[in-house]
Order: C-alpha cells, then structure tokens, then sequence
C-alpha cells in the first residue's frame, strides 16, 4: 500500500540518517533529487559529515606507479598468510587529465596535492573524483635549476586550505635563500612570504609532514648548520622548532619525518650495528620528553635501506619501504609481512588520506 505524505520520515529525522552514512553512499544520495543534491553539497553539511566521521575512517594509501598513474590502496587486515598482507588497489582516473604523475606532495582531510612532470599542481579528492588545477604562482628563482618541496594544511582559523611551497637553488654550493610561497584555496591566490629563517638545501626534497596544524620538515639552523625539526604554523604563517629526541644524535639529514596516527615521528637507520629501523613518536605534541623510542630489527630485511612511511589501520601496524619493497610492521606484536600489490610503486612516493566530502575547489565556485 502506497505511504500516504503523514507517514513520511521528518525531515530532521532524514538529515540525521544522512550525516551519519558512509561518503560513497551519500554520492548515490544526491542523484536522488536536486534538492537533495544542493543539500548534499552544501560546504556546511561537508564540514558536519566530516567531523562526525574523522575520527573512524580508516585511513587508504595513495600511490604513483612506475607508469606515472595514481592508485589508492585499501589494506587487507585479515590474519596475515604466507608471510604476507594484500592490498587492493583502484586506479584514479581523471578523464580530463593525462596520466603523468611524479610526487604525491600532501594529503589533509581527504584532500590530495599532487604533481605532474610539467610541475601543475592538482587538488585531488580520490574518493569523489573532483580535481582543481591549482594556478601558477611567481618566483623569485629561475625555474630551471630550483628545487621544490610542497605541503598541504587546513588553517581552522581561517576555515581555508593552503598550499605551502618552498624552493630554493638546487645548484648553489652556499648557503641559498629558501622562498616561501602560500596558495589560499578559498581565495584560490598565491602570497609571497619572508624567506626561511632557516636553510632547506641540505636535506631531502621532500614534502613537509602534517600534524597538530603544522607542516614539519628536518632543516639547518643558519649560521651554525646544526640540524633542526622546525613546524610552519599554518594558522600564523610562521616558522617554528620543534624539539628533537634526546638519544637522536645529529644526523638529521639522514632521518625522516613521518605522522603516525596524527602523532609526529622521526626515523633513522643509523644505528652502530646498521641492522635495524629505530624511530621515536611524539606522544605530546612540543613536549620533548614526550619522544617515545623503537626499534626494529629483523636479520630478514635489509633495514639499511628503509624507512618508514605511515600506520596503518586501527592496529598498531606501520608501513615501511624496505629496498622498495612495502612492509607491514606490528608495533605489539613485533611480525613483520611483505604488502603484497597488483601495481608497481615508486618507491618515496605515497600518503595515507580518508575517505571525505571536502571539494577541491574548497570555497569556490568553479570546478575543475
């Protein structure tokens, strides 16, 4: 029997089921009319969706592969089998765009900052398709022969995403200024900075680590050329220190930095005995006492040669490159399983994202 319009669902009873589906089903939702899709994708009921679901979305990985293509991976968390843990993998495919890839530059709020080989800058979301090419911006370096390195942050301030690019002369043997260049998504404009207080040059070209409202990178203090955790604030737009492991002697250069489970994480493969992988997680955000030390050690991997990249899932599992082999490593359990894909990856290029809402063109009106 046909429901008559007294028995439909309030609509406040509706809005609630609605914010507590999954992303992919309030996809299909918005088909369901025009008025659902206004509702759907109105940047207040994104923001709501979000923050109800930030905290048990389990976190994907974002990859390029040796052919330039971007995949997502979903890990497999069944009993390991075989020494070994699966991921299933989905190309992400933007009709629009040619598949040329080379860095996966900063991952935030299932937002994703990549790069092509012509150096265009894309916004991605994996997860609803949606893409904005982000505009060039001046430099006061030449474009050949400068080094780049990208981060990607939410300024909860501002209620904006931002884009923070340093570069710097990669063939200076001196000491060489680094630029500092922000990209406001909401004002969709680039704004030039005060130079680096510190000096980038010295150490990896890598993008900077996200955590606590803040993009991390390893630097040198200038003049002195000791090395440096240091955390640009994106809610001032200034550079600060943040303090290092007592135990971590000042090999810097060859640390890396890494955000597990939103904490901030440094590892190193210099140890006396070159066999295994030691890393420290900051419990407590600034706290230096809050560093906490592992180790990992097995005589079956070449550690010398690794690095870690991300956790994984709600276990106390993290990811590591191993000779460009991913390895899976319980923390409790001490195991350690090869992640077996059907792609071929490059090895330093990956991020941990969530599933989300959160459009590209973030406070715009223009797609694309």
């Amino acid at each position: 029997m046909a429901m008559s319009k007294t028995e439909f669902l309030p609509e406040e009873l509706i809005v609630d089921i609605l914010y507590r589906l999954p992303v992919k089903s309030i996809g299909r939702c918005r088909c369901v009319s025009k008025h659902w899709r206004n509702f759907l994708s109105h940047p207040q009921f994104i923001k709501l969706h979000f923050n109800l679901h930030s905290h048990t979305q389990e976190e994907k990985f974002i990859i390029i592969t040796r052919q330039h293509e971007l995949h997502t991976i979903t890990f497999n968390h069944h009993i390991p089998q075989n020494g070994e843990i699966s991921g299933i993998s989905r190309k992400v495919n933007f009709q629009q765009l040619s598949h040329n890839w080379i860095s996966v530059a900063g991952s935030c709020n299932g937002l994703v900052l990549v790069v092509d080989r012509e150096n265009l800058k894309f916004l991605i979301n994996p997860t609803t398709l949606k893409h904005h090419q982000i505009p060039s911006f001046d430099l006061v370096l030449p474009l050949q022969g400068s080094c780049y390195m990208y981060g990607l942050g939410y300024n909860v301030v501002s209620d904006d995403y931002k884009v923070v690019a340093l570069s710097y002369n990669c063939y200076n043997q001196f000491r060489t200024a680094t630029c500092v260049d922000i990209y406001s998504v909401r004002k969709g404009l680039w704004e030039k900075l005060e130079n680096s207080p510190y000096d980038h040059s010295h150490t990896d070209s890598v993008s900077g680590v996200l955590v606590n409202g803040a993009l991390h990178w390893l630097t040198h203090r200038i003049p002195e050329y000791s090395s440096a955790i240091v955390g640009f604030d994106l809610s001032v737009d200034k550079f600060s220190e943040v303090p290092g492991p007592t135990d971590l002697q000042d090999y810097c250069f060859m640390c890396k930095l890494a955000a597990l489970k939103g904490y901030l994480c440094i590892s190193t493969n210099l140890s006396p005995s070159m066999d295994k992988i030691i890393f420290w997680i900051m419990k407590e955000y600034g706290v230096k006492e809050s560093w906490t030390k592992f180790e990992i050690k097995d005589l079956n991997l070449n550690v010398c040669l690794g690095k870690l990249l991300c956790s994984i899932g709600d276990d106390d599992d993290v990811l590591l490159d191993v000779n460009e082999e991913l390895v899976v490593y319980n923390m409790t359990e001490n195991w350690c399983k090869d992640l077996l894909l059907d792609v071929n990856h490059i090895s330093y290029e990956g991020r941990t994202f969530v599933d989300s809402l959160v459009s590209p063109y973030f406070g715009r009106e223009t797609e694309g």
